[in-house]
């Protein structure tokens, strides 16, 4: 087929190349995104925690004992305890959920490293 002088256009050439930019630019992009991601949900999770270690204090201030469960021990000092997750998943696509040690020490049930409080 020829070109006429005023005919405008890509060739298949060009486009290809832009294609291999644009998978180029989203194979760097996914993981950071992901990473992202993952730090943000164990900075969420480490607030979560603080929430309810300051809980815990209260409690115990009140009480005089250590707090056994967060749903019914710690509802009077954050509302809805009984609701607060772990931004995570598990394989199952349900949040993690926190609980309380012997101690009456929140911890994350996802096991996480980054999860825990420092």
């Amino acid at each position: 087929m020829r070109r006429t002088r005023n005919q405008k256009g890509f060739t298949i050439m060009e486009l290809m190349i832009v294609i291999v930019i644009i998978g180029i630019l989203i194979a760097i992009a996914v993981p950071a995104y992901n990473a992202f991601r993952a730090r943000a949900a164990a900075a969420a999770c480490q607030s979560n925690l603080r929430t309810l270690k300051s809980a815990v204090g209260l409690y115990y201030a009140d009480t005089g004992l250590v707090a056994a469960d967060i749903a019914t021990d710690l509802n009077p000092y954050i509302d809805k305890a009984d609701t607060i997750h772990c931004p995570s998943k598990d394989a199952a696509g349900a949040y993690y959920t926190y609980s309380l040690d012997a101690a009456g020490v929140p911890v994350c049930g996802s096991g996480i490293a980054g999860h825990a409080l420092p």
